[in-house]
Protein backbone atom coordinates (compact mmCIF):
# COMPACT_ATOMS: atom_id res chain seq x y z
CA UNK A 1 0.00 0.00 0.00
CA UNK A 2 1.51 3.37 -1.35
CA UNK A 3 1.50 5.06 2.06
CA UNK A 4 1.13 3.34 4.96
CA UNK A 5 4.86 3.22 5.64
CA UNK A 6 5.35 6.73 5.63
CA UNK A 7 3.26 8.23 8.27
CA UNK A 8 4.51 6.61 11.48
CA UNK A 9 2.49 9.08 14.03
CA UNK A 10 -1.13 7.08 13.32
CA UNK A 11 -1.47 3.78 14.04
CA UNK A 12 -1.51 1.09 11.84
CA UNK A 13 -4.89 -0.04 11.45
CA UNK A 14 -6.14 4.10 11.48
CA UNK A 15 -3.27 4.22 8.43
CA UNK A 16 -4.61 0.91 6.47
CA UNK A 17 -8.06 2.38 7.17
CA UNK A 18 -7.70 5.95 6.14
CA UNK A 19 -4.62 5.25 3.31
CA UNK A 20 -6.54 1.98 2.25
CA UNK A 21 -10.19 3.30 1.33
CA UNK A 22 -8.48 4.50 -1.92
CA UNK A 23 -8.33 0.79 -2.91
CA UNK A 24 -12.04 -0.10 -2.12
CA UNK A 25 -13.80 -2.44 -4.55
CA UNK A 26 -16.82 -4.59 -4.22
CA UNK A 27 -16.67 -8.32 -3.06
CA UNK A 28 -19.35 -9.01 -5.37
CA UNK A 29 -18.06 -7.29 -8.70
CA UNK A 30 -15.75 -9.51 -10.48
CA UNK A 31 -12.37 -8.44 -10.13
CA UNK A 32 -12.32 -7.54 -13.68
CA UNK A 33 -14.76 -5.30 -13.38
CA UNK A 34 -14.12 -4.07 -10.54
CA UNK A 35 -10.26 -2.48 -11.04
CA UNK A 36 -8.79 -0.93 -13.53
CA UNK A 37 -5.67 -2.18 -15.65
CA UNK A 38 -3.02 -0.96 -15.15
CA UNK A 39 0.99 -1.32 -15.56
CA UNK A 40 3.50 -2.43 -13.15
CA UNK A 41 6.61 -1.28 -12.10
CA UNK A 42 8.17 1.78 -10.06
CA UNK A 43 5.32 4.04 -9.48
CA UNK A 44 5.35 7.30 -7.30
CA UNK A 45 2.40 8.95 -5.59
CA UNK A 46 1.72 12.03 -4.41
CA UNK A 47 -0.86 12.77 -1.73
CA UNK A 48 -2.35 16.04 -0.46
CA UNK A 49 -4.63 16.46 2.41
CA UNK A 50 -6.38 20.19 2.48
CA UNK A 51 -6.62 21.44 6.22
CA UNK A 52 -3.94 18.83 7.19
CA UNK A 53 -2.76 18.06 10.63
CA UNK A 54 0.15 17.19 12.31
CA UNK A 55 -0.03 13.74 11.93
CA UNK A 56 -1.51 13.84 8.61
CA UNK A 57 0.88 15.02 6.40
CA UNK A 58 1.44 15.81 2.44
CA UNK A 59 3.64 13.25 1.32
CA UNK A 60 5.61 11.55 -1.90
CA UNK A 61 7.19 8.70 -2.16
CA UNK A 62 7.71 5.81 -4.59
CA UNK A 63 7.09 2.19 -4.48
CA UNK A 64 7.60 -1.16 -7.22
CA UNK A 65 4.69 -2.29 -7.70
CA UNK A 66 1.38 -3.57 -9.61
CA UNK A 67 -1.48 -1.20 -8.46
CA UNK A 68 -4.14 -3.62 -9.30
CA UNK A 69 -2.53 -6.42 -7.23
CA UNK A 70 -2.16 -4.10 -4.20
CA UNK A 71 -5.79 -3.06 -4.63
CA UNK A 72 -7.25 -6.02 -4.40
CA UNK A 73 -5.07 -7.20 -1.63
CA UNK A 74 -5.75 -4.18 0.25
CA UNK A 75 -9.88 -4.62 -0.41
CA UNK A 76 -9.11 -8.34 1.08
CA UNK A 77 -7.55 -6.14 4.02
CA UNK A 78 -10.06 -4.08 4.73
CA UNK A 79 -12.63 -7.00 4.64
CA UNK A 80 -10.88 -8.72 7.29
CA UNK A 81 -11.24 -5.59 9.45
CA UNK A 82 -14.22 -5.14 9.49
CA UNK A 83 -15.22 -3.24 6.20
CA UNK A 84 -18.03 -3.53 3.61
CA UNK A 85 -18.49 -2.60 -0.24
CA UNK A 86 -21.08 -1.62 -1.97
CA UNK A 87 -21.08 -2.54 -5.75
CA UNK A 88 -18.68 -0.12 -7.87
CA UNK A 89 -19.79 2.40 -9.97
CA UNK A 90 -17.86 2.42 -13.25
CA UNK A 91 -18.47 5.20 -15.96
CA UNK A 92 -16.15 5.03 -18.68
CA UNK A 93 -12.76 5.84 -16.89
CA UNK A 94 -14.28 6.88 -13.82
CA UNK A 95 -14.73 4.48 -11.03
CA UNK A 96 -16.53 5.12 -7.86
CA UNK A 97 -16.15 2.74 -4.44
CA UNK A 98 -17.93 3.35 -1.17
CA UNK A 99 -16.96 1.53 2.24
CA UNK A 100 -18.80 1.69 5.13
CA UNK A 101 -16.27 -0.15 8.00
CA UNK A 102 -16.90 -0.89 12.09
CA UNK A 103 -13.64 -2.26 13.22
CA UNK A 104 -13.84 -3.00 16.72
CA UNK A 105 -11.31 -0.44 18.82
CA UNK A 106 -11.20 1.99 16.48
CA UNK A 107 -14.51 3.53 14.87
CA UNK A 108 -17.15 3.67 12.42
CA UNK A 109 -16.28 5.29 9.02
CA UNK A 110 -17.64 5.66 5.34
CA UNK A 111 -15.09 6.52 3.06
CA UNK A 112 -16.06 7.46 -1.01
CA UNK A 113 -14.02 6.97 -3.60
CA UNK A 114 -13.46 8.26 -7.11
CA UNK A 115 -10.39 7.13 -8.96
CA UNK A 116 -10.02 8.40 -12.65
CA UNK A 117 -7.78 6.48 -15.03
CA UNK A 118 -5.91 9.10 -17.01
CA UNK A 119 -4.28 5.67 -18.98
CA UNK A 120 -2.46 2.32 -18.23
CA UNK A 121 0.39 4.57 -16.41
CA UNK A 122 -1.21 6.94 -14.12
CA UNK A 123 -4.20 7.46 -12.40
CA UNK A 124 -5.73 10.13 -9.55
CA UNK A 125 -7.71 9.09 -6.53
CA UNK A 126 -10.08 11.52 -4.24
CA UNK A 127 -11.04 10.03 -1.15
CA UNK A 128 -13.55 11.91 1.07
CA UNK A 129 -14.13 9.89 4.81
CA UNK A 130 -16.30 10.51 7.61
CA UNK A 131 -17.44 8.89 10.51
CA UNK A 132 -15.93 8.38 14.29
CA UNK A 133 -12.09 7.48 14.81
CA UNK A 134 -12.19 6.27 18.73
CA UNK A 135 -15.10 8.13 19.52
CA UNK A 136 -14.00 11.35 18.10
CA UNK A 137 -15.86 12.89 15.08
CA UNK A 138 -13.79 12.72 11.92
CA UNK A 139 -14.15 14.02 8.30
CA UNK A 140 -11.47 13.91 5.66
CA UNK A 141 -10.70 14.83 2.35
CA UNK A 142 -7.46 13.77 0.35
CA UNK A 143 -6.26 13.20 -3.58
CA UNK A 144 -3.37 10.83 -4.51
CA UNK A 145 -1.72 10.86 -7.43
CA UNK A 146 -0.22 8.25 -8.69
CA UNK A 147 2.24 7.71 -12.06
CA UNK A 148 4.21 5.19 -12.81
CA UNK A 149 7.86 6.27 -13.28
CA UNK A 150 9.31 3.34 -15.34
CA UNK A 151 10.42 -0.57 -14.33
CA UNK A 152 11.67 -1.54 -11.13
CA UNK A 153 15.34 -1.61 -10.63
CA UNK A 154 16.53 -5.02 -10.05
CA UNK A 155 18.07 -6.52 -6.95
Amino acid sequence: MPFQPAVAAVSKPLRTLVFGVAFLSSAGASAADAFPKFKAGEWEFTRAVPGQSQNVQNLSMRECLDPGKSMREQNAMLEKAGCKFDPPQINGKVYTYVARCDIPDMGKTMAKSVLTVQSDSAYTIQVESEGEMKGKPMKTSETMEAKRVGNCKKK
